[in-house]
């Protein structure tokens, strides 16, 4: 009984998700998304580093 609810279970989310899918693509009269461009610009920044010098 467990394995045919299962499996049924499956199949309804495989077709659900096949009907979604063919729903998004016949759809034409949605506007596409548009993305502007990200700027970036370089900074240049000192490293706050410390410098050890050792003698030997």
């Amino acid at each position: 009984m467990k394995n045919n609810i299962l499996g049924g279970l499956v199949i309804f989310m495989v077709v659900v998700t096949c009907l979604l899918m063919l729903d998004d693509i016949s759809s034409k009269s949605l506007e596409q998304t548009t993305y502007e461009t990200i700027k970036t610009e370089k900074v240049e920044t000192n490293s706050d580093l410390a410098i050890l010098e050792s003698e030997e």
